[in-house]
């Protein structure tokens, strides 16, 4: 786990690449050196009535630009008032924070499920596999296709949609298209809606598919960060609690209590 840092960033750019989401692009060369796949920032707010730093998953790093990118959906105050930065102006990190995903060999396969934004965590991670010419299947799931993040941006993976409405790929849940996904060589990677998280611990279960070899990254809400306020504590198997933002936010699922998980 990298030791977090306080910098102070500017915006690049600012784009909507999918509904009701932004993504803000910004420049701190440390940062963008610093990140992995997996990590958040905590991203300062000056919005009135804010007192805490928003955390979000790293999108996407481009250490030779110095470049970062965060994809996040505008709900608060907080989140609206880093969704209006206009390029130019500052932003200040603290980061990076958390364990990112463990990225396997290159004999596997990782198939990643994403529900609505939580392909977010994976931007950077199926830019890095490409670069290194690895196989990627990304199973992406969303209410409708104005929901889903261009395939574009997932370039090098094969991409399969699933949306509730049937206006693009299956129509249905995402987890439908997990059993063909599953194979022997494959690491499972999973970010969404705990209810998504819950269905396909339990597809893995049912298939036989060991949870030691799934990898979640937890969207738990977080304040501070850096594991003072215990306000991101799960369920972990065997007792006790897991911390989301020292101990993940990427872990293994077969740490956690899913029992516990369900109605978190």
């Amino acid at each position: 786990m990298t030791v977090a840092t306080l910098r102070r960033a500017t915006v690049l750019e600012r784009s909507a690449p999918m509904r009701t989401a932004v993504e803000l692009v910004l420049h701190e060369p440390e940062a963008a050196v610093a990140a992995k796949p997996g990590q958040f920032f905590q991203l300062g707010v000056d919005a009135q009535h804010t007192l805490l730093r928003r955390p979000y998953s790293i999108a996407w790093a481009n250490p030779d630009l110095g470049r970062i990118g965060f994809i996040f959906s505008v709900v608060g105050a907080g989140s609206a008032w880093l969704g209006a930065r206009e390029a130019g102006q500052p932003v200040e990190l603290l980061g990076p924070l958390g364990n990112g995903f463990a990225t396997p060999g290159p004999d596997r396969t990782a198939v990643c499920i994403a529900g609505g934004l939580g392909i977010a965590a994976f931007v950077g991670l199926v830019k890095g596999r490409d670069r290194l010419g690895r196989r990627t299947v990304v199973l992406l799931g969303a209410r409708s296709s104005d929901w889903l993040l261009p395939a574009d941006r997932l370039r090098g993976a094969e991409v399969r949609v699933a949306t509730d409405d049937g206006s693009a790929g299956h129509t249905g849940r995402v987890t439908a298209l997990l059993p063909r996904a599953l194979h022997d060589d494959v690491e499972l990677f999973m970010c969404g809606p705990n209810e998504m998280l819950l269905a396909v611990v339990r597809s893995c279960r049912e298939l036989g598919f060991p949870l030691e070899r799934v990898q979640v990254a937890l969207e738990t809400p977080m304040g501070c960060g850096i594991g003072t306020c215990l306000g991101c504590a799960l369920p972990a198997r065997g007792g006790g609690y897991l911390l989301a933002c020292q101990d993940g936010p990427c872990v293994t699922a077969d740490r956690l209590d899913w029992d516990r998980m369900d109605g978190i």
